[in-house]
């Protein structure tokens, strides 16, 4: 089943498995839209249980936010043998154009993403608990405010003629910075009550250049990094993995990071990798031995960051604290 979210109401479509010889157009699927609810979606198992009578329904859909989150919830909840999966809307864009979808709606979305589950088989989506749920939510509200406070320091850098201004924005600053502490406070009042989760946060927090914040937001944004069974499935995840373009002889387009991620951790492994060369350790050898090899700086700064959110992998699998000049066999 394929699900198109909106904010409101959201569009499904189903795909069954096809038999031998047998061929389909995306275009003849049945669809139907329904209230984005819990009622809504009971509605929609409903709907969609007789189309399944060979195989157990599962659904797909585009990342949105909390909108997806909440309907992947509501599947769960209603029938819990659906397992959601919830893709990147690169892929989903991708996918459509390789199958030549110029006119995109709703309805023909729907169709897509049915499409895409059918063939691909997208992994399902680690639903977050309530407390990791109310941990993301904090972290990224703190992210926002930070970028706001930041914008009105460029601001006031660049001075104001007008008093009233001046004083509008410093008692705005002000505020900010409260509501940033308030955050922060909730965040750690949060963490006592799952001694697990502070202890994950605390080991974190020890490695060179990571920090406190950047502990939470990769907890937060992408929750047990011990999940994941080989250290590319998390680069992959993050966004992290190198990616290549060869073909033949003449073909070599330079490799970049895949970028599929969330870029809020991406932002936070960046500054925690600015911080991190400044040290003696393993990230700035990396650092220092790349750029002298003749690599762009830009280039060993993301490695350092993937070698960091493995080094954070690794000591959480291994329960060692951090060492910055052991070598771990878990990054790999």
């Amino acid at each position: 089943m394929g699900i198109d979210v909106a904010k409101k109401t959201f569009d499904a479509a189903v795909w069954t498995r096809l038999g031998p010889g047998e061929e389909r157009s995306s275009r003849t699927l049945p669809t139907h839209s329904f209230p984005r609810t819990p009622d809504g979606v009971a509605a929609c198992l409903a709907w969609a249980q007789p189309y399944a009578t060979n195989s157990p329904l599962s659904a797909v859909m585009e990342a949105t936010g909390k909108y997806s989150i909440e309907i992947a919830q509501w599947l769960v909840a209603t029938e819990p043998t659906v397992e959601p999966a919830i893709i990147n809307p690169r892929l989903a864009k991708a996918f459509a154009e390789s199958l030549s979808v110029n006119n995109r709606n709703d309805k023909t979305d729907a169709r897509t993403l049915a499409r895409y589950g059918a063939e691909r088989q997208p992994a399902p989506f680690a639903l977050p608990t309530p407390e990791m749920q109310q941990l993301r939510d904090l972290a990224r509200y703190r992210q926002s405010l930070v970028e706001d406070l930041t914008e009105e320091k460029n601001r006031a850098g660049e001075g104001a003629v007008a008093a009233t201004v001046r004083r509008i924005r410093t008692r705005r600053m002000s505020q900010l910075e409260r509501d940033i502490a308030r955050i922060e406070k909730e965040i750690r009042n949060s963490l006592k009550k799952l001694p697990e989760l502070q202890g994950d946060v605390d080991k974190l927090d020890g490695i060179f250049g990571v920090g406190w914040v950047t502990a939470v937001t990769v907890i937060a944004e992408l929750g047990d990094l011990r999940r994941f069974k080989r250290a590319r499935q998390l680069t992959a995840f993050a966004g992290l993995a190198p990616t290549s373009h060869d073909s033949g002889t003449s073909v070599h387009r330079k490799s970049h990071t895949s970028k599929n991620g969330s870029t809020r951790v991406r932002r936070v492994l960046y500054l925690a990798a600015i911080a991190a060369i400044r040290g003696d350790n393993d990230f700035a050898e990396l650092y220092y031995r790349m750029t002298a090899a003749g690599k762009k700086p830009m280039v060993a700064i993301v490695a350092v960051m993937r070698k960091l959110l493995l080094v954070m992998r690794a000591i959480l699998i291994s329960g060692k604290t951090y060492n910055p000049h052991q070598r771990t066999s878990a990054c790999g």
